[in-house]
């Protein structure tokens, strides 16, 4: 009966998946593909070689995403709040350029994702990592890094611990070390075991240096690196418009092409 149900849903959704799909699925996602990148991004979409995807987290929540290069390597961003996808184009062209695929999306409740029905699942944006995460495998990548800024950064922490297989590495830029009870970096911190570098200004107004030093203490991972700047730039600023931001775009390169060498 079971089988004959599913292959019942099966006709009824054009030829879904019966089986799990673990943080993403295909199944009940619209057959025209997401709205082009210059319509939604202006001039920073122009010009830009990406796969556009509609895919799914555990909860159901219809994101929207686009992969921009073809490596076998993924990372994985994750913007900030409110904003969306667009702002994240500049550097998924520079990793791209570097042979990584970047895999830029919406968190649910921006830009053209789907927002949660339930209060609850409303900041669940580690479900929408996670998802994406198995997404960019399901586009043919065979490594995935997290990164994110500021809530974005939160995600990636508070994901990280249970995205698989485990990451490749994740990266946050000045999230914030508790969003809610379910994105907690403290809490998922111990969790931790991919490598992990914390990136943050002295004076950032949203997460302090002493917050991440904790992060840093509690972290499971036994290749984890802190690093702080001064004053007070957030989140993407660090990449793009701090004065040192040079510096910060070698680091985070260099963590990347590390760790995308470690084993297979």
């Amino acid at each position: 009966m079971r089988l004959f149900a599913c292959l019942l849903a099966l006709l009824a959704v054009g030829g879904a998946s019966c089986g799990g799909s673990g943080g993403s699925s295909k199944q009940d996602v619209p057959g025209k593909p997401p709205r082009a990148l210059p319509s939604r991004c202006g001039p920073e979409g122009r010009n830009v070689k990406a796969q556009l995807v509609w895919f799914r987290a555990s909860d159901g929540i219809l994101l929207d995403g686009a992969a921009i290069g073809d490596g076998e390597t993924a990372v994985v961003l994750a913007h900030e709040y409110p904003s969306n996808l667009c702002l994240w184009l500049p550097y998924a062209k520079t990793l791209a350029t570097h042979g990584f695929r970047a895999f830029v999306f919406d968190l649910r409740g921006m830009g053209d994702s789907q927002s949660a029905k339930a209060y609850e699942d409303a900041d669940r944006y580690d479900r929408d990592v996670e998802a994406a995460a198995a997404e960019v495998r399901r586009l043919g990548a065979k490594k995935v890094f997290l990164a994110g800024a500021s809530i974005g950064g939160a995600a990636v922490l508070a994901a990280g611990a249970f995205v698989t297989p485990e990451p490749a590495g994740i990266i946050s830029f000045s999230g914030e070390t508790y969003v809610s009870d379910e994105i907690d970096a403290l809490k998922a911190a111990p969790k931790l075991s991919a490598p992990l570098l914390l990136l943050v200004a002295r004076h950032d107004g949203y997460v302090t240096v002493d917050d991440y030093r904790k992060l840093e203490a509690k972290a499971g991972s036994q290749n984890k690196q802190l690093v702080v700047y001064a004053d007070s730039w957030h989140g993407w600023d660090l990449l793009y418009t701090a004065p040192f931001k040079a510096r910060v775009n070698k680091l985070v390169l260099g963590f990347l092409k590390e760790h995308s060498a470690d084993g297979d």
